[in-house]
C-alpha cells in the first residue's frame, strides 16, 4: 500500500427469523399455505402472504409479531426473533459531535413509535432528549434524533435506544477530549454504496483505519442515492431505488457511524432525486427536492454553531476548529442554486446570510488559536482543478478570500473523482488544499492522468487510477495529511 503524505508545520444480524437468506432462494421458495415470498435486503426478512399463517411484515400488516406455525417457512417459532419485522427496531444508527460536551444520535424505524435514548459511564446515567421524529416521504420510515448533553470530555459512554419495547444492542462512543489533544480523523468524499458503487475497496480501507481514528469527515456526496437507478448489478428488487440505496448505505457504514462521530457536508448528489421514477412521480419528486433526505437523515451541530440544518455548521474537536462549508447553495451563482426538476435548490437563509455566518465563524476561530490552533474547512467543491477536469470558479469567488483572510490551515474537498494535492507557487499565500474524491461511486473516476508531482506544478499530485481515502493526523503543533490508495 502506498502512502502519500504532506505535513503543515504550525502556521505553515439481527439475522432474520426466516431461513431464507438471499433473493433467489426467497423468490423460488414455496411452502404449503405460503406464497408471494420476496427478499428485503434492508432487514434480511422475508415477507410472506398466506391464508394459514400471518407473520409480522415490513409493511406493518400485523400489529405485533406473531409466533409462526410449523407450516411456515420460518426456521424458528420464537416471536421475539421477529422483532425486526415489527418496524420498531432502531437501525442505521449514527452519531455526531454536538458541542464540546454533547453527542447527537440519529436512527431510523420503519414504524411510527416513541423511542428513548440513554447513555451510561460508570455509575452516571444520561437521558437523551428527543429533538425530532420525521418522515420526509410517506411509507418509507421515520427518522429520529436525540441529544445527549453535559457529557464528560474524554469519557467513554455506552448507550442504548429503546423503541416500543425493542432495544438496540448496546453501543459505545468516546466524547471529544478537552484541551490541545492529538488524534487522527478519517476523511472521505464522493463514496457510493457497495460493489456497483465501486466503493467496496474504500469501505474495507476505512475498516482497517477505524481503530486508529476518532471521527470521520465526509465532504459531500454520501451514498449516491440519486444515482440508484444506475444499479443494474445491484437491483432494488421492486423497492423504490432512492430510498433502498440510501437505507443500504446507512446500514453498510453503521459500524463506522454508531461508535464514532460521522460528520457530513452537502454535495450535489444530496440535492434531489432525478431518477426516471421520480421524474414521473410528482409526490416523490417533491418529497426529495432541495436536500430533504440529507437534512432529515443526518443531524449535525448547526444549533450549537449558529449554522443552518446540515448545510453549514462548525465544531471543535481537540486542537481543531472544523467548519463545514456549503459550496452548493446560498451565494451568488452557487452551482445547485436554481437547479432541480421541481423547484430551485437552496435559499436556506436570507440572501448573504451564509457568507456572513462563515466570516463570523472564521473570525472567531482565528481569535481563539490558543484553544484550537488549527482551522480546517471541508466542503464539497474546490475552485482549483486540473484544467482537463474543469473547475467551479464561483466557489472560489465566494470562499477563497475569506479562507486566506482568516488563515484557514487546510481546505478539504471532493466532487472531482480523483485525489489532488495542490501546491501554492511563487510565494502565493493560497490556502493549502486537497481533493479526496476518489472513494468510488457509480459514476467512476475522473478521466485525467496521474501526476507524480514537480515543484513547479500547482496540481502537484493527482491519482485517478485507483481508489483513495484520507486521514488527518492532528497535534497541537502539526497537521499531517495522508492519502491511502485503497
Amino acid at each position: 500500500m502506498r502512502v502519500l503524505l504532506f505535513s503543515l508545520a504550525v502556521r505553515e444480524a439481527l439475522g432474520a427469523c426466516h431461513d431464507i437468506t438471499d433473493c433467489a432462494s426467497c423468490l423460488a421458495h414455496k411452502t404449503l399455505f405460503v406464497h408471494d415470498c420476496y427478499f428485503c435486503g434492508v432487514d434480511l426478512a422475508c415477507h410472506a402472504v398466506g391464508s394459514a399463517v400471518s407473520p409480522c411484515t415490513p409493511s406493518m400488516a400485523d400489529d405485533q409479531c406473531i409466533s409462526l406455525a410449523s407450516l411456515s417457512h420460518c426456521a424458528s417459532n420464537d416471536a421475539d426473533m421477529c422483532s425486526a419485522m415489527t418496524g420498531l427496531d432502531p437501525k442505521q444508527i449514527h452519531i455526531a459531535v454536538a458541542g464540546r460536551t454533547g453527542m447527537r444520535v440519529a436512527w431510523k424505524t420503519e414504524a411510527s413509535t416513541t423511542c428513548q435514548l440513554s447513555a451510561q459511564t460508570g455509575v452516571s446515567t444520561v437521558a437523551g432528549v428527543t429533538e425530532r421524529v420525521k418522515n420526509y416521504i410517506e411509507g418509507y420510515g421515520y427518522h429520529h434524533v436525540a441529544m445527549l448533553r453535559d457529557l464528560v470530555p474524554g469519557a467513554t459512554y455506552q448507550y442504548t435506544i429503546s423503541c416500543g419495547g425493542h432495544s438496540s444492542t448496546p453501543r459505545s462512543f468516546e466524547v471529544a477530549p478537552s484541551g490541545l489533544t492529538s488524534y487522527t480523523a478519517l476523511v472521505v468524499a464522493d463514496m457510493g454504496y457497495g460493489q456497483k458503487g465501486n466503493a467496496e475497496q474504500s469501505r474495507r480501507m476505512m475498516e482497517e483505519l477505524k481503530e486508529s481514528t476518532r471521527l470521520t469527515i465526509h465532504a459531500g456526496d454520501v451514498g449516491y442515492a440519486d444515482d440508484s437507478f444506475f444499479h443494474a448489478l445491484d437491483p432494488c428488487n421492486g423497492e423504490f431505488c432512492y430510498e433502498a440505496v440510501y437505507d443500504k448505505y446507512m446500514g453498510w457504514v453503521e459500524n463506522m457511524t454508531d461508535n464514532k462521530p460521522y460528520m457530513v457536508g452537502p454535495g450535489n448528489h444530496e440535492a434531489e432525486c432525478h431518477s426516471p421514477y421520480c421524474l414521473g412521480s410528482t409526490s416523490h419528486r417533491e418529497a426529495l427536492s432541495n436536500f430533504s433526505a440529507y437534512n432529515t437523515r443526518w443531524a449535525m451541530p448547526s444549533s450549537e454553531s449558529k449554522g443552518v440544518l446540515n448545510m453549514w455548521y462548525s465544531f471543535d474537536y481537540g486542537s481543531v476548529h472544523y467548519v463545514a462549508a456549503n459550496t452548493e447553495t446560498d451565494y451568488d451563482s452557487a452551482p445547485e442554486q436554481g437547479k432541480g426538476p421541481v423547484s430551485p435548490s437552496g435559499s436556506f437563509a436570507p440572501s448573504g446570510a451564509y457568507l456572513e455566518w462563515l466570516e463570523a465563524d472564521l473570525r472567531a476561530a482565528s481569535e481563539n488559536r490558543q484553544e484550537t490552533p488549527w482551522i480546517v474547512v471541508f466542503g464539497h467543491r474546490t475552485w482549483l482543478q486540473n484544467a482537463a477536469d474543469g473547475c467551479d470558479t464561483e466557489v472560489g469567488t465566494a470562499h477563497a478570500d475569506l479562507f486566506e483572510k482568516y488563515g484557514v490551515d487546510l481546505y478539504i474537498a471532493g466532487h472531482k473523482h480523483a485525489y489532488h494535492r495542490f501546491l501554492p507557487l511563487n510565494g502565493n499565500s493560497a490556502t493549502p488544499m486537497v481533493v479526496t474524491g476518489g472513494a468510488g461511486c457509480d459514476e467512476g473516476h475522473s478521466n485525467i492522468p496521474d501526476i507524480k508531482g514537480t515543484a513547479n506544478d500547482w496540481d502537484y499530485f493527482t491519482l485517478a487510477s485507483d481508489y483513495e481515502v484520507g486521514t488527518l493526523e492532528v497535534t497541537p503543533s502539526k497537521l499531517v495529511w495522508k492519502a491511502y490508495n485503497s
